[in-house]
């Protein structure tokens, strides 16, 4: 055992709340790319189903964001928001990589004026990171999806790297709450099995809990203060952490039920509190905001 460090962080071993060693899983990235490619669909419609991460990044955006700016949007998805951003008077590159997905990119988005380029990568391995120094970088998936923390701090490090002094980074990352959760929602059996709901709440992964449900995939999901400390350790200075849903997170049917009157009073109220600690607490999906000092 000797040199094994024993943090609950470390991304070799956890120490779990029996005192015995529980591997953590490799990074898969083709595993994610196979999920990706399979759901482009379920994905396309999730931010429709999961209505407040767009107000809550477009508000963030509005306050800090100067249309004209370049933003380089890695692991955009569809391109929900990127479509967004473009239609606001930013200038866009955009990466994934799921080829499903940038294919519905480029046959959506291909002829706009202010797209810079699409590109089918990982994050890690895009060529486009060079491209010019980015007024923005948006990272609203790559990170949740690399269970090892020297992975996510490689792809921060480059975020930070290719940033104009005084540029942002807007960071997505899935709550253990949520997770946990969504898990007992859709896979309440998970209790049973040591590799199941006790392994994602003492090390932030599973294998046979919300991974072992449909609509999920290889992903590490953290506690709230995890995040600042990670972004501060490659040169960050942490503006904002905000929770995209609030009292709404992974509770989605209490919000589609109501009218649309009250829709839109709820969606004020989460906005406005978005970063009240209680909240951020309650949330399935963090919304980070850090600058690179200038």
């Amino acid at each position: 055992m000797a040199g094994i460090n024993f943090s609950p962080f470390n991304d070799e071993f956890v120490i779990n709340f029996n005192k015995t060693l529980i591997p953590m899983p490799k990074d898969n990235p083709k595993e994610v790319k196979a999920y990706y490619n399979e759901h482009v669909k379920d994905e396309d419609r999730r931010l429709d189903e999961h209505p407040f991460e767009i107000p809550v990044t477009m508000h963030f955006v509005k306050k800090y964001l100067t249309p004209g700016a370049s933003i380089f949007d890695v692991a955009c998805g569809t391109g929900r928001i990127g479509k967004l951003l473009l239609n606001h008077g930013y200038f866009v590159g955009l990466n994934d990589l799921s080829d499903k997905n940038i294919e519905l990119v480029r046959e959506r988005l291909g002829s706009h004026r202010n797209l810079i380029f699409t590109e089918c990568s990982d994050a890690l391995e895009s060529q486009r990171w060079e491209h010019k120094l980015w007024d923005c970088v948006f990272m609203l998936g790559p990170l949740y999806h690399m269970v090892n923390k020297e992975k996510r701090l490689q792809v921060l490090k480059r975020a930070y790297d290719n940033l104009e002094p005084g540029g942002y980074l807007f960071s997505s990352f899935m709550t253990r709450v949520g997770a946990m959760v969504y898990g007992v929602k859709h896979n309440p059996e998970g209790i049973l099995f040591p590799d199941g709901a006790k392994k994602l709440w003492e090390t932030g992964t599973d294998n046979r809990f919300v991974e072992d449900t449909e609509y999920f995939t290889h992903a590490y999901f953290s506690h709230p203060e995890e995040i600042n400390p990670l972004l501060e350790s490659v040169g960050f200075q942490p503006l904002h952490l905000a929770g995209a849903e609030g009292i709404f997170g992974e509770r989605f049917e209490l919000f589609h039920q109501l009218k649309d009157e009250l829709k839109e009073e709820w969606k004020k109220f989460i906005i406005k509190n978005c970063e009240d600690n209680h909240l951020v607490h309650q949330s399935k999906h963090l919304l980070s905001l850090a600058q690179k000092p200038g």
